[in-house]
Parts: structure tokens; sequence; C-alpha cells
């Protein structure tokens, strides 16, 4: 039997195996293997470090199943016809389970081996699980070396897990708090585990095994990211937290503690990446967002530039239009006001409001909601 939680029982692995059977069977239910090569499991599961929720309760899964559809040459239209598929049994299953289950839009494998190497085709290539399908699919992918990682990838990973602090703070000001303790927990935790990673990444040292990182992450010298002493213990319990997870009985102030604090390292470590990013010695916000601006270092195509310029055009229309802002992926506006968003940085409602498309609002909390809604089109 495989051991899919190397901290859960027998009995709860072999509980995991049959819900992927289950999944498995549904999936055959739905598709062709005229059409479709595997259904491959990544993420922690797929690679036999997935967390285990012990409670009065017994175990249970935790963290997302996070599934990859491995496909054949497929036309635009039965990619389209198999990914609205696949969104519904997304749905379906994941309030059968309670937890996210995952799939990624299908991909050939000449897709997958031709594109630029992101974090989480890298942990991908290094480990996986196939569910349905040819159990080989995947064992002639190049695996490339973490040392290929992008610095890029750092910093969209810390966009992501920055937003997963403004919610949980967010979350933290509603009076029904305490239904969402776990959220919150789970989310300082994760931007504990980005800035290690990130560090890693950055250090040319990032590994696709959450035990590895631990060691490497003991070992590294973390003084130029960081002037905080508790920052080095904080990321090791957040990454054994991805094995060990637990619901925390905590109130609300010492949670707001948690959230305050974390987002005061996140932020020092957030500008030491980007730093890094520029190739400079470090930023604050002005050179920040003056290099943001300026940055240039993406080779777009023509039909990147086109399609850049369309989506920007749909977001923010064409009023004060900045060419070298239409151009940048629309990701761009949202790095770009980040600073704003979660550190409170000191950023006119009016630069912020064109930034984000809706130059007739300056409100805050109507800014914070565009941000949001961007994220999510964009995330």
């Amino acid at each position: 039997m495989i051991k899919y939680a190397p901290h859960g029982s027998e009995a709860f692995n072999a509980k995991v195996e049959e819900s992927l059977a289950y999944i498995a069977a549904r999936f055959d239910t739905l598709f062709s293997r005229n059409d479709l090569i595997a259904l491959v499991l990544g993420g922690g599961y797929g690679r036999k470090e997935g967390g285990v929720l012990k409670s009065a309760e017994g175990e249970k899964l935790y963290n997302d199943l996070d599934f990859f559809v491995i496909s054949k040459a497929l036309s635009l239209r039965k990619k389209a016809s198999i990914s609205r598929d696949l969104k519904n049994l997304h749905q379906e299953l994941s309030e059968e389970f309670g937890i996210d289950v995952d799939f990624a839009e299908p991909k050939s494998i000449s897709e997958i081996s031709q594109a630029p190497l992101t974090l989480m085709m890298y942990d991908l290539q290094h480990g996986y699980t196939v569910i349905w399908g040819n159990k080989h699919a995947l064992q002639n992918l190049p695996r490339r070396a973490a040392t290929e990682l992008s610095i890029s990838e750092a910093v969209k990973l810390l966009l992501n897990r920055g937003m997963g602090l403004y919610f949980a703070k967010e979350h933290l000001k509603r009076e029904d708090y305490h239904l969402h303790i776990d959220f919150i927990n789970r989310n300082i935790h994760k931007a504990y585990q980005a800035v290690a990673e990130a560090i890693l990444i950055g250090e040319g040292k990032y590994h696709w095994s959450v035990f590895e990182r631990m060691k490497r992450i003991a070992k590294l010298d973390i003084s130029s990211y960081s002037s905080h002493n508790a920052l080095k213990q904080l990321m090791q319990t957040a990454m054994l937290f991805k094995l060990q997870p637990h619901i925390p009985d905590e109130d609300s102030a010492t949670l707001l503690d948690r959230v305050t604090e974390a987002i005061t390292m996140f932020e020092e470590v957030y500008y030491k990446v980007w730093a890094a990013y520029f190739g400079v010695s470090k930023l604050d916000l002005k050179s920040y967002l003056n290099l943001l601006s300026s940055n240039k270092d993406q080779a777009y195509s023509v039909m990147s530039l086109a399609k850049n310029f369309a989506l920007n055009m749909r977001d923010c229309g064409l009023k004060q239009a900045n060419l070298n802002e239409y151009i940048k992926y629309p990701r761009y506006r949202l790095f770009y006001t980040l600073p704003w968003l979660l550190f409170k940085a000191d950023m006119a409602p009016e630069m912020v409001a064109s930034m984000l498309g809706i130059q007739e609002c300056r409100e805050r909390l109507g800014l914070e909601k565009r941000y949001v809604e961007l994220w999510h089109r964009y995330n």
C-alpha cells in the first residue's frame, strides 16, 4: 500500500487509496482514452508527503487533491469540452470530500515539455502518482533542476500567499471569526512556507521534498533576507504543518497578533526577493515601484503583446493610457499595488485606482474589492 501521508496511520492511507480509486472510476465514466492519456495526482499526496488532520473524530485529508490531466493532441473545441466537464467534476467531488479536488487544464506531453519551467511543474516532475490511464505517461518528461527555476516563480508565489494573509486578516474582522480559525491559521502557515520557498529559490537551493526543504532552511543563513531571529523557526514550523496540520484554539487577539507578525516578516522578505529579481542590493517602496514600472526584461512575442493589451483594455479601458503598462501581463498591476493592500504603504488613492482600472473610485473598501476581483481573475 502506498503511504500518501507519512504521519497518517495505515487505515488512513488505505482510505486515501480507496478515495483515489473512487475518483478514478468517476473520471473513467466521463472521459475516453481516445482523448486522454492519464490522470496524475500531484501535490503533497502525489509526492507521498500529504497532510493528515487528527482530531477526536479521527484522521482526515487536509490538503487539496491536485490532479494533472495528460491528453493527446486535442482540438480547441475538444479541449474546451473536456475542461467544462472537469470543472463540473471538480465541484461535485469537492463537495463530496470537503476539500478542493482540483483538475488542471488538459495538456499533452509536448505542451508540458515545451512550457517554461514553473514551480508547479518542477514539483510534478519529481513526484506524482498516476491513478488512471498510462502509468508511464510522464516517465520521459525531462527532469529539470531546481536551479533552473526563475526568481519570477518566487515573486508569483509571494503574491498569492500574501493574499492569503490579507484574507486571513479580513476574516478576523468578522463577528463569526471563530468559524474561520482553520482558514486563518492555515494561511499564516502558508505565508511562512512561501517565504521559505522563495528564499530557497533565490538561493538556488529549492527542493521538491518538504523534508529536504526543512533541512536546507535549517542550514541556511537568512540574515540577508530578514532581521527577525524568529523567522527561521516559524518557517520550519510552517513546513511541518504541511505534514501535521492542526486547528488551534485561539482567540481573535492572539490570531491578529500572529497575522500582524507574519505580515511584518513577509514584507521584509518580499522586498528582498524582488531586489534579487531586479538585481539590486535593496529596495524601498519608491525604488520598487520605479523598477517595476520600467522593467522590460521579459521578451514578449507579438501574440503575447496583443493579448496583454486586450486584457488591460478590458480591465482598465484606455484612460490615461501608459503603453508600457498595457503591454505587461495584468498581474503587474497586482504586484504594483500589493504594498498598498497588504503592507498599508502610503500610495495615493488616485494612483491605486488608476492602476486597478477604476478611476472613479477613491474609497479604500471599493479599491480593495477591485483588487480582489483582479486577483481572482489572474491568480
